[in-house]
């Protein structure tokens, strides 16, 4: 091992001294005490170096370096310097640390730290304003034993990456809006955002679009069935014929378009689930697979009926369900194409599937089919008769149900449209034979 060069001088000024004090201790007649005395004086010395180095790592004062030498003055000087550094290191930890509070003072969103447990470990003003967090109060406390939102405990047991909506528990009237992110070791950050008027906004929104189509409804009736009339009065002018029926035509698109927006406006208002009434989905599928039948001009149909399960559910909602999606492929499928609908149980689960031919979508618009009066080919579903709202519809419907949409499409190719049906809507009759209408 090779000795720093700062370690060779003091050990070799110590075997000096030492030397020196055995050749003083022969000429006084004892070699061993002249050894002794120059040990306890190294001891002394050294003792007193110490001294210095604890005053400079846990004293306040400053040691100059003239009051050592050699090696200690080295060590000094370095323990003065790391000190130094961790003084600066620390002013500037404190700098970051009060920024830190003051821009986390200055957003609007609150923001809570919690532990493991859910309990508050820091949180910021705006968690004062929004929830009437008290520092004093509050800090350790679990956060669901001030927010008492049933759907905010179920959410908080497994937040995944989803928000939440809840009302507030501090103004009255008012929504907020819960994400909670897990970050470090064991620790998640809760990000609660006031979306009180962003809540008002769309509640004014749905009562004008519901308030609006029960006003047109009327008329609309009114101007639907005069022109129905006058197209098969046979004294109607030839050149009448035409512009009678566009507007004939025009109008009950109008009509049922109202009557869309009435139906998904309904569906989201509601927040209950929807009722558990036996519905015998195979009768149901039967049925509306004959109606498509009757149409002239449509591909080729095909119910694989693989089960006989029933569902516990609202039979107005899972026919506009079923409808709505057979509906929709049916309308972007060729006639040479085919559509296959399928009812069948997997895993305690009922799924329901459509799978068409038809034009498909590309991949990056399939998040966007279930937005109201989204089209990806607008000119064909207007001529097709389709409003924009069905998917619309069939998400809130299904959301009602505990289901959502699965939608994967090629462009070009098709699409396969599923829904899911938990094992506590599903009502499974054994003994049931596949088959196929």
């Amino acid at each position: 091992m090779n000795l720093p060069r700062r370690w060779i001088g003091h050990l070799t000024g110590l075997a000096m001294w030492l030397g020196l004090a055995g050749l003083l201790g022969f000429w006084l007649g004892s070699v061993s005490w002249g050894l002794v005395v120059a040990l306890a004086l190294y001891v002394v010395y050294t003792l007193r170096n110490f001294f210095l180095l604890d005053r400079i790592l846990f004293g306040a004062g400053h040691v100059p370096l003239f009051e050592t030498r050699g090696l200690w003055a080295e060590i000094v000087a370095r323990a003065d310097r790391v000190k130094a550094r961790s003084r600066n290191r620390k002013k500037r930890y404190h700098r970051l640390l009060r920024e830190v509070r003051e821009s986390t003072g200055a957003i609007s969103d609150a923001g809570i730290i919690l532990n493991a447990d859910s309990e508050i470990v820091w949180f910021n003003p705006a968690a004062t304003r929004l929830l009437g967090l008290d520092p004093a109060r509050d800090i350790g406390n679990r956060i669901d034993n001030l927010l008492r939102h049933p759907d905010f405990v179920s959410y908080l047991a497994s937040p995944g990456e989803s928000s939440i909506i809840v009302p507030s528990p501090h103004v009255e009237s008012g929504t907020l809006q819960v994400q909670v992110i897990p970050y470090g070791q064991e620790q998640r950050l809760a990000i609660v955002r006031d979306i009180t008027h962003e809540a008002k906004l769309e509640r004014t929104r749905r009562d004008f679009v519901a308030n609006a189509s029960h006003e047109l409804r009327s008329p609309l009736t009114v101007i639907t069935g005069y022109l129905d009339t006058l197209i098969e009065d046979e004294e109607l002018p030839e050149s009448w014929q035409v512009p009678i029926s566009e507007m004939l035509r025009q109008s009950q698109r109008m009509t049922q378009i109202l009557r869309d927006l009435i139906e998904l406006t309904r569906l989201e208002s509601t927040d209950a689930h929807a009722p558990l009434d036996f519905v015998d989905v195979s009768e149901m599928l039967r049925g509306m697979v004959r109606e498509f039948d009757e149409r002239k001009r449509r591909p080729a149909i095909t119910l694989h009926l693989e089960t006989d399960a029933a569902i516990f559910g609202s039979e107005s909602e899972l026919h506009s369900i079923f409808h709505n999606l057979i509906s929709n492929a049916v309308r972007f499928t060729p006639e040479d194409g085919k559509v296959d609908v399928y009812w069948r149980v997997e895993a305690a689960s009922a799924v329901f599937d459509v799978v068409d031919t038809g034009i498909g979508v590309p991949a990056e618009l399939v998040p966007r089919l279930t937005e109201r009066f989204y089209r990806v080919d607008a000119g064909r579903s207007r001529a097709s008769g389709g409003t924009g709202l069905g998917l619309a519809i069939v998400k809130y419907a299904l959301q009602r149900h505990g289901s959502a949409l699965e939608i994967e499409s090629e462009e070009g190719k098709g699409s396969r449209f599923s829904c899911r049906f938990g094992q506590n809507r599903v009502a499974v009759r054994h003994g049931a034979r596949p088959s196929v209408v």
